[in-house]
């Protein structure tokens, strides 16, 4: 290949991958992370194509349901002040109306998961004879004398309740 002919093809390449950066950028084809540090929680989400992908967020706390609940709670309350900044400070701007319709779209349709996992309280005796009388019942090897014992228990426990 000619010197001038190089030339010209790194000249169009280079223009070509500048005007597809922008066009990918403007539209949001691309799917964009963000990690944002909210009242000391960190949130990450995804957006694609200006919207905000519910299923992604919080998504690396999801195993763990406490600190999964903490973070969708955080990412509400980040997404409803992002949308009230951006609805105050006004620009004028394509990105600017996409960022302000990102997360206004997103402060109105994401729901948190709301959890607490806390210690349950002391079984009562009629529960306790319940869980044996399942448990044996359910147990191949249990003799019947035991399993019919503790049922009997549990029946007369339950006959007892007002």
């Amino acid at each position: 290949m000619d010197p001038i002919s190089a030339l010209f093809a790194a000249l169009l390449d280079s223009t070509s991958s500048a005007v597809s950066n922008h066009i990918q950028e403007s539209v949001g084809t691309e799917v964009k992370t963000v990690v944002v540090d909210h009242t000391d929680q960190l949130i990450s989400y995804q957006h694609q194509m200006w919207r905000i992908r519910g299923d992604s967020v919080c998504a690396d706390k999801r195993q763990r349901i406490d600190e999964f609940s903490k973070c969708t709670l955080a990412a509400k309350e980040h997404f409803v002040n992002a949308c009230q900044y951006l609805q105050e400070n006004k620009k004028y701007g394509v990105r600017y109306d996409q960022l302000k319709n990102m997360y206004c779209s997103a402060s109105n349709s994401f729901r948190p998961t709301i959890a607490s996992i806390a210690s349950s309280s002391k079984a009562s005796p009629l529960e306790l004879a319940k869980r044996k009388c399942n448990r044996l019942t359910f147990d191949k090897t249990a003799s019947a004398e035991s399993r019919n014992q503790a049922c009997a228990r549990y029946r007369a426990l339950k006959s007892e309740e007002p």
